[in-house]
């Protein structure tokens, strides 16, 4: 009997309509710290906090209207690290 292996699926359903793909950055120490303090305190994956970045910084058109709803969060996240 031929077995027909199936293709594994990786990860959630696409959270916005579209397959993901996998992608790699250099980022410095304290924006990995940024983003992964989001990432925690929102309970979302690295990945997700970009995504959802970009896609405010794509609708506000600016960097400062983009990040307007991280700011207290980065502000927090700062802080802390410095502790």
């Amino acid at each position: 009997m031929i077995e027909t292996a199936s293709k594994k699926k990786t990860g959630p359903k696409p959270r916005y309509g579209e397959a993901k793909t996998m992608v790699s950055f250099r980022l410095s120490p304290e924006a990995l710290i940024i983003i992964k303090g989001i990432a925690q305190e929102r309970n979302v994956s690295q990945a997700e906090v970009l995504e959802q970045w970009a896609r405010q910084y794509k609708l506000g058109g600016n960097i400062e209207e983009a990040t307007g709803s991280f700011a207290m969060s980065l502000d927090r996240d700062l802080v802390a690290s410095e502790r």
